[in-house]
């Protein structure tokens, strides 16, 4: 397993890129504080958008949920965003890092590369 660093002048641009390519795919979302305390926030729901929030903040917004609601987390304070990459170069998951050592990860239920699906169920099935 590997891992592609993205700067933070780069986050923008990266994540809308990451979020047209995994749209509609299933990911969990989990979070790790320093102490080792583990939160799962979503399973195995469609992943909607990965973004910077607004402008005027640094948190990094995470979209997901499918028909029966939609849920945002957003992860204040990011010091570093990376994507983990399977063996064979599929993107796992993406990970980020927060000031106080806290890790939100997005990871795929199947990861594989977007070049190799073959179609996505839409948003109004799920």
């Amino acid at each position: 397993m590997s891992t592609r660093h993205i700067g933070p002048d780069s986050w923008r641009e990266e994540l809308d890129s990451f979020s047209r390519q995994h749209d509609g795919w299933l990911v969990s979302v989990t979070t790790r504080t320093a102490d080792g305390e583990v939160a799962v926030t979503a399973r195995d729901v469609p992943l909607h958008g990965v973004s910077t929030a607004s402008p005027r903040s640094d948190a990094i917004a995470i979209i997901v949920g499918g028909s029966r609601g939609h849920l945002t987390h957003e992860v204040h304070d990011p010091t570093e965003v990376q994507v983990e990459l399977t063996d064979d170069d599929a993107e796992r998951a993406l990970v980020i890092k927060r000031k106080d050592g806290t890790t939100t990860t997005i990871e795929f239920r199947s990861p594989m590369r977007p070049e190799e699906v073959d179609g996505l169920p839409t948003h109004e099935h799920l």
